[in-house]
């Protein structure tokens, strides 16, 4: 069986963007050092909030495992669903963990011990992202790929609200779907019908292409979504297209971004596709949008919706001026067309925290219409390594000067090692949890609004 992908009915519309004028410094911040949690009574806005784990932060380790967190999702009772990818001396799989409100283990989740696993593949494997979405009945739907030596393939989880796999869900709680040779997926929604939407790229052999594809609420493929429960889309022929992240908005239209590469260099690749699964003709140029801004490396990783239609796009570029990547956030009007030039002057925020990698993998929007990014950054003083980082940027795209003194920090975790930002979420009451991964470990941290 040969299947074609589906490219672009016309050339999508291109921005660009002028030399970084108005970067954020933030690398003299009284925060950037990572000096550890204030333990101050009083939580600012920013500040680890102390009656959290210790100190505000909470590390948990599975022993003979090697974890990395892909989602943070906040129940309404406040308590806090994780998920990632693991890798184990027997293979490689998904995991989900559940924490009270105030960062400790919920012994009432799997079994008592608070983690259930999946294993995907054995032996020779890749752990691979493991986003994840709640339905609201608590059952947690996980999207990731079986990875062995050769070909790939979608996955699909379900775990019930205690922690056990969903047996109504697929075969055994698990769903596996071979579209093409590589599958790759990397994000996860949920409908309000309860209709899993899965997103990610995929792959026959001579170029990778955006793919979302639709289920029902019991994991079979949904036939009326798209070309036979697909939507896909290529840039160009022969382009490398690779999908981060994707919003489901409230008009039931699915915005993607990531990463489109054609011979030249990366770019910020936009879609959006319509409740049907069709390219939405109202959005960019036939429904596409790519982003060029300094004629250098740029990628999408994170995307979400104002109540007023407008887009935040957040990702890095590479400026080759400044010889370092910047952290990226941009703001589109509803369609697509144009920056909004209300957000910073220009539609565009750049931010250095360090000098070389900055970058921005997650956004919130708080109720307020602030915006939270986290992301990571690479020190010289640390031999490279990442620090998470947290900013809060004003409706208006200036930095908050209320948030971690002065708009941004960054934070070591609790080791001198790699230290990623896996997800953000808001509890009842406004605070910011921040989860992530240090040292092969889950991170948690809780913050003042």
């Amino acid at each position: 069986m040969t299947t074609a992908f589906a490219g672009a009915a016309e050339a999508p519309l291109t921005l660009h963007a002028g030399p970084p004028s108005r970067v954020m410094d933030l690398s003299a911040s009284a925060d950037f050092a990572g000096s550890g949690p204030s333990l101050a009574s009083l939580v600012a806005p920013g500040d680890f909030d102390p009656s959290f784990g210790t100190g505000g932060m909470a590390l948990y380790q599975l022993s003979g495992a090697t974890l990395r967190v892909d989602s943070v999702l906040v129940q309404p009772d406040d308590r806090l669903v994780v998920t990632g990818r693991l890798r184990s001396s027997t293979g490689c799989g998904v995991f989900a963990s559940r924490y009270n409100a105030d960062g400790t283990v919920d012994t009432t989740f799997a079994g008592g011990t608070g983690l259930v696993t999946t294993l995907l593949a054995s032996g020779t494997c890749n752990a691979t992202p493991a986003p994840a979405a709640l339905q609201p009945d608590g059952k947690i739907v996980i999207a990731s790929t079986r990875d062995q030596a050769g070909p790939t393939d979608f996955a699909l989880l379900r775990y019930t609200a205690s922690g056990a796999p969903d047996t109504t869900f697929g075969s055994g709680g698990l769903v596996i779907y071979n579209y093409v040779m590589y599958d790759h997926a990397t994000d996860v929604a949920i409908q309000p019908d309860g209709r899993i939407l899965l997103a990610g790229a995929s792959s026959n052999n001579t170029n990778l292409d955006f793919v979302v594809a639709r289920f029902t609420s019991t994991g079979a493929l949904d036939s009326t979504f798209g070309f036979g429960g697909r939507a896909t889309y290529g840039f160009a022929s022969g382009s490398n297209d690779s999908l981060s992240d994707m919003v489901l908005q409230p008009d039931g239209k699915v915005l993607v971004v990531g990463l489109t590469y054609t011979p030249g260099t990366p770019d910020f690749g936009l879609v959006r596709f319509t409740a049907s699964g069709a390219l939405d003709s109202s959005f960019g140029s036939g429904g596409a949008l790519k982003i060029n801004l300094f004629g250098s490396t740029d990628q999408a990783m994170a995307v979400a919706v104002q109540t007023d239609g407008k887009i935040l796009v957040g990702g890095n570029a590479y400026y080759p001026a400044g010889s370092q990547y910047y952290m990226t956030l941009l703001r589109l009007n509803a369609s697509g067309t144009a920056y909004d030039t209300t957000f910073n002057g220009s539609g565009q925020a750049y931010l250095s925290f360090g000098p070389t990698d900055n970058i921005i993998t997650h956004l919130a929007i708080q109720a307020d219409g602030k915006i939270v990014a986290g992301g990571y950054t690479s020190l010289t003083s640390r031999g490279y390594n990442f620090d998470a980082a947290l900013v809060r940027f004003l409706p208006t795209g200036a930095l908050d000067s209320s948030f971690a003194g002065g708009g941004g920090f960054t934070y070591e975790g609790f080791t001198d090692s790699h230290d990623l930002t896996g997800g953000i979420g808001f509890q009842s009451d406004g605070k910011i949890i921040v989860g992530g991964t240090s040292a092969n470990s889950i991170r948690l941290s809780r913050h003042g609004n």
